[in-house]
């Protein structure tokens, strides 16, 4: 995948620095040694090589070596330079390794799956953060035992804290990681289900309110949950589920990623400075289950925008936009058996562009679907509100008129034969002709008995020299 190539090489230098400011923001955010409540760097990580991929891994390894030495004069273990060059080796690869295969395998699920849903999407990167956090929080452990810096009993207690901490980590930041990237990196953006990270729904006021009041909401659960030293008041942070939810249905999804990790970031500031380690394991499930609640709720919109598009294409003739055939059938049924009720008369019409094979051949397709289009609009002009209208097929339309006699039919016809032969062929100096076919329809006949009788009509009209309008009252018959 490439970026600009003109600024690519920005991106190792970028990565790097950004990978050593988070990893010290958790460190600083630590409520007990070699503990934080999420490790923002794994969430770097993992969109890092599932965008730029195995060239990300010299970076990496060199940010690994860097905070392992880091991390033996935080705790002044004193250990050998060689000793910590081979930790930091050793943990630089298993970072990678665990990281690297989960960032592969979600992938390959998203380009196996060309059409996969954001849903579908989501659930695959849930389920790979969580295995991929397990093993590189397992191996981790293993490193830091083999470079002294950590005993058994401490790695005995510390994988879970460590595997939820970069879980969370990865669960917050990596799609916010992978939103921004997608400004620099357009193929990203079919990685995304169709989640737009780019667009704003509300002014930033609107939405710095919201983030305030989660983030004031959030400091109120864990200040009262210290002052009364209560577990059970730490889990009504669970119920801070609800403002970030209003926030993922209100805003653009980079918003709502940006509103996850501002409220994780405050949590861990607080338990840092609250000393919440007893409580450490709520507050981090926490942060996964709201984040994967976010994630989900971000699908709602665009499963009803994709449901609302799938309606759209079932119920409308897609070069048109008028009815669709089944529609038109469907939808006059009803609107037949609302007219009986009342007493009304119904008409239905039929219109065919003359000659319409000619301007195909002639002119091309294009040109025949930009007549077509033409038609259409030309015809929805004069409709009521009541009136159905729809495309048989071809160049044949079908116009339903509740509450409308013979009489006044003819005489919608006439206009409409009238205004069509107004309309000039696209790029051309021809005009088009259509014929018609008008019926009563009788008390006890279906929509689709009168479109049979209205056919035979417009085949009348066609016979006639076209340009005319078939009716039995014109006909006698």
């Amino acid at each position: 995948m490439q970026a600009s190539e003109s600024h690519a090489w920005l991106r190792y230098p970028l990565l790097a620095l950004a990978w050593l400011a988070l990893w010290r923001l958790s460190a600083l955010m630590q409520y007990a040694p070699h503990a934080s409540l999420w490790f923002p760097p794994a969430g770097l990580t993992f969109a890092a090589l599932l965008v730029i991929g195995w060239r990300a891994i010299p970076v990496l390894m060199i940010c690994a070596v860097t905070v392992t030495f880091w991390v033996d004069r935080m705790y002044q273990s004193h250990a050998s330079i060689h000793d910590l060059l081979l930790t930091g080796l050793v943990f630089g690869a298993v970072h990678c390794l665990s990281y690297g295969l989960g960032a592969g395998i979600l992938r390959r699920i998203v380009r196996r799956r060309t059409m996969a849903s954001l849903p579908a999407i989501i659930t695959a990167f849930l389920v790979v953060v969580c295995l991929s956090s397990l093993c590189a929080a397992l191996s981790g452990v293993q490193s830091l035992q083999v470079a002294g810096i950590l005993d058994d009993q401490g790695a005995t207690g510390l994988w879970l804290p460590w595997w939820i901490g970069d879980m969370a980590g990865t669960m917050v930041l990596a799609p916010l990681f992978l939103g921004l990237l997608s400004r620099g990196y357009p193929e990203i953006t079919s990685w995304l289900g169709g989640l737009d990270f780019q667009g704003h729904a509300h002014p930033v006021g609107t939405y710095l309110s919201k983030l305030l009041l989660s983030v004031f909401l959030l400091s109120l659960v864990m200040l009262l949950a210290a002052h009364f030293k209560r577990q059970e008041i730490a889990f009504g942070v669970f119920f801070l589920i609800v403002p970030q939810m209003w926030i993922v249905y209100t805003e653009s999804p980079f918003r709502s990623a940006l509103s996850l990790a501002m409220f994780s970031t405050a949590m861990a500031i607080w338990m840092a400075a609250l000393h919440l380690v007893e409580q450490a394991l709520v507050y981090q499930f926490a942060i996964c289950v709201i984040a994967a609640s976010a994630y989900f709720g971000l699908a709602v919109p665009v499963l009803v925008a994709s449901n609302k598009q799938l309606s759209e294409m079932a119920f409308n003739d897609s070069l048109t936009k008028v009815a669709s055939k089944h529609h038109f059938f469907e939808r006059s049924e009803h609107t037949l058996t609302d007219t009986r009720r009342y007493g009304l008369p119904a008409s239905l019409i039929l219109l065919d562009i003359d000659r319409f094979k000619d301007i195909n051949d002639s002119f091309g397709h294009a040109v025949g679907d930009q007549a077509l289009v033409r038609l259409a609009m030309t015809v929805k002009m004069q409709l009521r509100q009541s009136d159905v209208f729809g495309r048989f097929g071809g160049d044949e339309f079908m116009l339903l008129l509740p509450g409308t006699n013979l009489g006044h039919a003819l005489s919608m016809a006439e206009r409409l034969r009238r205004l069509l032969h107004d309309i000039a062929v696209p790029g051309t100096d021809r005009h088009l002709t259509a014929s018609f076919g008008v019926v009563a329809i009788d008390p006890e006949e279906t929509i689709m008995q009168a479109f049979k009788r209205a056919d035979q009509l417009l085949l009348d009209a066609k016979r006639n020299g076209r340009n005319s309008i078939g009716s039995i009252e014109k006909t006698g018959s």
